[in-house]
């Protein structure tokens, strides 16, 4: 625990020292008294801001996955643990991002939210925060130091390329840079007249020489599903920038509904549900870090 003098705490100190020699040099009772009385608005002072500091329980809740370079939702918590006394006027710092609480009441609790940045991905330790308090008469801030030792996975920072960005205008050749990174999981196995399909389906190149539109088919269970394998993005891009690329695609291709099959290090992800989704961009956040 420490302790800071506030302007006002100097001027109330040197007030006081003025008026105890004054009352020295006079002898004079009621300086005596007014000296007293000045000491004892010190003491409570100090005893009611010790005590609005102590016995105080600090926690961090994420409420959305956090990103690296990006501003992420927290909540923080402080729960009152003493039984008779309020905690007044609490400030806490946390990261640089600070937080007012006016009133928590014996054994309860009060939630607010914070927005908390990270600069890399990975694991971080959110260890410490520092609670501090003017209470009660702005003479002195009192603050002291939480450990809540929360570690969080922060995931990659989002690209701005994707699977999806590179294909969206991408030739149909097998020696273009699309087919190095990412592979369909099925094959071109017929070509029919147009019927109302999804326009990437459309075989183009047959379009610009007969006029006419043609769909493409393919076989496997479900023609909308893709498979990445970020060894090859690695082949053309440098580690952090693969990492972003993946970590977009990733959430493309959860966000739009499309059957995702990710590999990594000869493990593989079906990105389906959220779970799925989550395992891999732990995975992407925790890659080589």
């Amino acid at each position: 625990m420490g302790i800071r003098f506030t302007k006002a705490g100097v001027i109330y100190i040197i007030l006081t020292i003025f008026m105890g020699f004054s009352a020295i040099n006079t002898n004079n009772n009621l300086v005596f008294l007014v000296v007293s009385f000045m000491l004892a608005i010190m003491g409570i002072s100090g005893f009611l801001g010790k005590a609005n500091i102590e016995k105080l329980n600090v926690r961090i809740h994420p409420v959305e996955d956090p990103f690296a370079k990006r501003g992420s939702r927290f909540i923080l918590e402080i729960k009152n643990g003493k039984r008779y006394l309020p905690s007044i006027l609490l400030k806490t710092n946390l990261r640089d991002r600070e937080i007012t609480f006016i009133i928590l009441k014996p054994l309860s609790s009060i939630r607010q939210e914070t927005i908390l940045k990270f600069d890399r991905r990975g694991r971080i330790l959110l260890d410490d925060v520092m609670v501090s308090s003017p209470f009660p008469f702005n003479f002195f801030v009192r603050y002291k130091k939480y450990h809540i030792n929360e570690e969080i996975i922060v995931f990659p920072e989002i690209g701005e390329k994707s699977f999806f960005n590179f294909n969206r205008n991408a030739e149909e050749n097998t020696t273009s840079t699309n087919d190095k990174i990412t592979m369909k999981l099925e094959e071109l196995s017929n070509i029919r007249s147009y019927s109302n399909d999804p326009a990437k389906r459309i075989f183009w190149k047959q379009f610009a020489k007969t006029g006419e539109l043609y769909t493409k088919e393919y076989t496997g269970e479900d023609s909308e599903s893709f498979r990445l394998y970020f060894e090859d993005i690695l082949k053309l891009y440098p580690l952090e920038e693969a990492i972003k690329i993946a970590t977009k695609t990733v959430l493309e291709a959860y966000n739009n509904s499309i059957p995702l099959t990710f590999t990594i290090s000869n493990e593989t992800y079906n990105v389906k549900t959220d779970a799925d989704k989550r395992s891999v961009l732990k995975r992407l956040a925790l890659y080589d870090a």
